[in-house]
């Protein structure tokens, strides 16, 4: 969540990210309102807490001196009443406004391009290890013709968008897995295998937990859940902590992720492209706040430079105020080619965002002597599941899937897996 601060110094700041965003800038003036009242009450519960404490020393003046004190007693017994009202109403107004300020936005970066949705998007650049195909077969029908998946079988014992990956998938899948992890350990991330379930208090400092339930696959009853993506693990490793390592903190995770993908349908569910369960390596950092944007940019350039190993076309597009996600201040999207298509399709988010997530999670850390907010910044590294069919529908052809070179190492030095 945005800091108070914010909102009582600049709330016209505030105002405007939220119009850009095409939220109801209205919610920033109840916040402004909630926090006026909070602090009213708070001072007068403090006024009240110390005329307690007067009166505590003059009751026990009197009773040294011998001298009555029953009406200070019985405004001691009216202000231990009020004072427990007061505090009720303390804790009440400060819960509403900060449920309020939770379901507003990060702050933009100026630079954020305007826009009404993905459509809207800014190309910032492209890369191809040459000519890129401009025809090819789709990704889930090569994996349905050779029954890579047994998607039948699966969608039988486990429901839609199930499959058993074929043992060359696999093998391939923990390839790209180790590869990615190798890639960004070599570069500074500390990588771990993270939990794949989070109780809800980790979930929601993460994300608002009523939007994005429908997304969630809750494990019980009392609100525990398999994670969406391993920076929501990552995270919340430092929930509740201050950070005692060296900022920037480079952390990686693998995870096995779960989405209910509720709402998307048509040709994209079929194959891997849009599955209920999926590998990832994410990039998770931790930082200083004059050092985000650069972070951010080392992030993608790292995810760049595993695209350019796999040698797959890709672009990098600047998201528009109108599709980024509510925790972040900026954000781009890596795209792969997808030639049967015949149009870019999303494999890896990097975004910043600043210290909205951190404060939630209540992380900090120690500079000058004092506790402060992390910035953070999460980036996917790689994802398996669309990978693998990008990789299909770049490099297969007459019954043979190319490997590229980086790749190689991790499946025995094989240059292509014939089907």
């Amino acid at each position: 969540m945005i800091d108070i601060d914010v909102f009582r110094d600049n709330p016209e700041r505030v105002r405007e990210s939220e119009r850009r965003r095409g939220s109801d800038p209205s919610r920033v003036d109840e916040i402004v309102e909630l926090d006026g009242l909070w602090r009213d009450k708070l001072q007068e519960l403090e006024q009240k807490q110390q005329r307690r404490n007067e009166v505590g020393d003059e009751i026990a003046e009197r009773k040294r001196n011998g001298e009555d004190a029953e009406q200070l007693i019985d405004e001691m017994q009216d202000l231990k009443q009020e004072i427990d009202t007061l505090e009720d109403r303390v804790d009440e107004l400060k819960e509403q406004r900060d449920e309020e300020r939770y379901r507003v936005g990060n702050l933009l970066h100026e630079d954020v391009p305007s826009g009404d949705g993905e459509e809207d998007n800014v190309q910032i650049r492209t890369w191809s290890p040459g000519d890129r195909r401009e025809e090819s077969e789709l990704g889930a029908d090569i994996l349905d013709r050779y029954d890579l998946l047994s998607g039948q079988k699966a969608a039988e014992v486990s429901g839609e968008r199930a499959y058993y990956l074929d043992p060359k998938l696999f093998k391939l899948n923990q390839a790209l897995i180790n590869f990615a992890s190798d890639f960004i350990s070599d570069r500074g991330f500390d990588v771990y295998q993270v939990p794949f379930m989070l109780e809800e208090e980790a979930i929601s400092a993460a994300v608002d937990i009523e939007a994005f339930r429908e997304q969630l696959y809750q494990v019980n009853e009392n609100g525990r859940y398999l994670i969406a993506t391993a920076e929501h693990s990552l995270a919340a490793k430092y929930m509740d902590t201050v950070i005692e390592e060296e900022l920037p903190l480079r952390l990686g995770g693998f995870s096995t992720n779960f989405r209910r993908e509720a709402g998307k349908h048509g040709k994209q569910t079929r194959g891997l492209w849009r599955v209920h369960q999926f590998e990832k390596v994410e990039q998770f950092v931790f930082c200083r706040p004059e050092n985000h944007l650069n972070l951010l940019q080392e992030t993608l350039e790292n995810a760049e430079g595993i695209m350019k190993e796999l040698e797959l076309p890709y672009r990098v597009v600047d998201i528009c105020d109108g599709d980024i996600s509510d925790k972040t201040f900026r954000q781009y999207d890596i795209e792969v080619w997808r030639p049967p298509l015949g149009e870019y399709g999303e494999v890896g988010s990097y975004g910043s965002c600043t210290d909205y997530q951190s404060r939630e999670y209540a992380t900090k850390y120690f500079e000058d002597g004092e506790r402060r907010t992390p910035y953070t910044v999460y980036a996917t590294a790689l994802a398996s599941s669309r990978i693998i069919t990008a990789l299909f529908e770049n490099h297969f052809e007459d019954g043979e899937l190319y490997i590229p070179e980086a790749l190689r190492e991790y499946l025995g030095g094989r240059s292509v897996i014939a089907l």
